[in-house]
């Protein structure tokens, strides 16, 4: 009877331990040898690891999957500049740890050998009826925080009001629907106006950023936040813009006071020319500074036969939606390969998430981005060995860079992405911080005062906030400099060059 107890116990031992997964002397080793991996050999070194727990993933077909939580302490061996163009993003580093940005603490713009960074980490493990295997998965990203709507209701006075009254109430059969749209359209941006305006003499802020979800917006999220915590009242309207276009647009209308726009398109948009030339120059746009690169991914499927540009004649690709800066950049890419959108097989612009699944159904070829680097949909795919970044010739970086002002050189380091094993060569346009040259000199220092001083990146888990310094400010700038701005960086802030990093 004891001998069967003994073995019971035995067993039921056994099977917590399978139910819980790799104790912490495995999960230390492997954690190290994802350091060495996946982000740079003798950059980092496990000071410290405690295994907090774990709970069961889903997983298709009845496969067994859970996640081990632990808590870290890395070591740096070494300085290291995180806030460098062409160095490795801390979204990288969080990537390899199955962290997120918000969960890592002690990352700099530049670290010193000996600086410790604490990091909230995960790691994934399906069971293979011996032992457990680590799996490539994704940290759950930081829920979005709410748009903050307007407070402040627009203001009309009672003879403008009876007038518009006496436009649209007619008797039958009413107002024609040509009229209407007319009227509709017009009252439309009149309200917008009015509030903006309202808006602004309270020290609220309407910032252009992205589509929900994306970059832009993170990044947006993190300017706005910090702003708030200065004590600025700020509200983000966020239009779910196509992109940097739009963008433009807003700012040049009086529908936003701030916004983030790529540098080449911001040089196409002052001077009037390409998308902008209907329109003619948006001239009152005035840039604050140069945030962050966004190189221009190409992405192909990991075992796709194209592994150059010249590769795409013929194929399906998606270049980008109509007004983002994501389209400028790939007609650009094709046209220094000697390639025009004719030229393809097929011609999307679905934009990036529509991209992304035809990419992996099979029924598209290759996908154009410009994108912060790196971005998450890319790591997770680029960790399941499901997609390849292509790099760009030597040849049409020096012609791109030459030809179309606000792009410059860049190259995204090994283990930018997972599994990345080269460098990639490309060309990057910069997120410009952009407003108009109506906004007043002290509120744009004290804009310029937080995203530069005392914006918190990772509270708003933007990795892309790391890369925002004063040393960058000036780079890659193709616009007029607002005269508040060229106060607040000194004799520093001299005309646009489009000079890269």
């Amino acid at each position: 009877m004891t001998r069967v107890f003994l073995g019971c116990a035995a067993a039921l031992l056994l099977l917590a331990a399978c139910s819980r997964g790799p104790g912490e002397d495995v999960l230390r080793r492997e954690v190290q040898e994802q350091l060495t991996r996946q982000v740079k050999p003798g950059l980092l070194e496990l000071a410290s690891l405690h295994r907090r727990g774990s709970s069961p993933l889903p997983a298709a077909g009845g496969t067994r999957r859970i996640i081990v939580y632990y808590n870290a302490t890395l070591r740096l061996l070494e300085d290291y500049d995180f806030g460098g163009w062409e160095t490795l993003s801390p979204a990288s580093l969080a990537y390899a740890m199955g962290a997120t940005v918000k969960g890592m603490f002690g990352i700099k713009p530049q670290n010193r050998a000996g600086d410790l960074v604490h990091v909230y980490g995960s790691a994934s493990y399906e069971w293979s009826g011996v032992g457990w295997t680590r799996v490539a998965a994704v940290p759950s990203d930081v829920t979005a925080v709410s748009v903050i709507g307007n407070t402040a209701p627009p203001s009309r006075s009672k003879t403008l009001v009876d007038a518009l009254d006496a436009m649209v109430d007619r008797p039958p059969p009413g107002v024609d629907p040509t009229e209407d749209k007319i009227i509709s359209e017009e009252l439309g941006r009149a309200e917008e106006s009015i509030r903006r305006r309202l808006d602004r003499r309270k020290h609220i802020y309407t910032f252009a950023s992205g589509p929900r979800g994306g970059e832009y917006a993170r990044f947006g999220t993190a300017i706005l936040d910090t702003m708030k915590k200065a004590g600025v009242t700020v509200t983000l309207r966020n239009f779910e813009t196509e992109g940097s276009v739009q963008n433009a647009w807003l700012l040049f209308r009086g529908d936003a006071d701030y916004a983030l726009i790529q540098s080449d398109v911001a040089a196409h948009a002052v001077a009037g020319d390409d998308q902008f030339a209907r329109g003619g120059p948006l001239a009152t746009l005035r840039a604050l500074g140069s945030l962050f690169p966004e190189p221009v991914h190409i992405v192909v499927a990991a075992g796709s036969s194209i592994h150059d540009i010249t590769d795409l004649h013929g194929k399906r690709v998606d270049i980008g939606l109509p007004s983002s800066g994501t389209q400028y950049d790939a007609v650009a890419v094709l046209e220094a390969y000697g390639l025009r959108a004719n030229d393809l097989g097929e011609v999307k612009q679905g934009g990036f998430a529509a991209a992304l699944a035809h990419l992996r159904a099979g029924t598209l070829d290759a996908l154009f981005i410009t994108t912060g680097a790196p971005n998450r949909r890319l790591q997770e795919l680029s960790a399941r060995n499901e997609i390849r970044v292509l790099p760009l010739r030597h040849s049409s970086i020096e012609h791109l860079v030459a030809q179309h002002p606000g792009l410059v050189r860049i190259v995204l380091p090994v283990n930018t992405y997972p599994g990345q094993a080269e460098a990639i060569p490309t060309v990057a346009a910069a997120a410009l911080l952009v407003t108009t040259n109506d906004a007043p000199d002290t509120e744009v220092e004290r804009v310029l005062a937080c995203v530069f001083t005392q914006l918190d990146f990772q509270a708003a888990g933007s990795a892309e906030g790391s890369k925002v310094s004063r040393r960058t400010a000036l780079q890659g700038i193709t616009i007029p400099m607002h005269q508040g701005a060229s106060r607040y960086f000194g004799s520093a802030a001299a005309p646009p060059t489009g000079a890269g990093p």
